[in-house]
């Protein structure tokens, strides 16, 4: 990408990143580990599996990704009110 800054991620050696990005009208998504895989392991580890099956479904199912969106609003929303009960006043007895 000419012109644009990179930024480094470092990853330990049993972490996994999936990195998302969006330009123009599109998404991109990326898998980085922080070490190599061996093409001819006989599976995937956990980490890797789930941001594969991530991946995958936000290039393949455009609801998806609103379905995802909606969700973290809806937890958001649930912790707010998880915190505005933790501020109010007790009873007293």
């Amino acid at each position: 990408m000419p012109g644009k800054d990179l930024v480094s991620l470092e990853l330990e050696p049993h972490e996994i990143a999936l990195v998302i990005g969006e330009e123009d009208e599109g998404m991109s998504v990326r898998i980085v580990a922080g070490t190599e895989m061996p093409e001819d392991a006989p599976e995937l580890p956990a980490a890797a599996e789930i941001i594969v099956a991530l991946a995958t479904r936000l290039l393949k199912d455009p609801e998806f990704h609103d379905e995802l969106v909606e969700w973290y609003y809806d937890q958001q929303d649930e912790d707010d009110d998880d915190d505005e009960e933790d501020e109010a006043p007790a009873k007293p007895s």
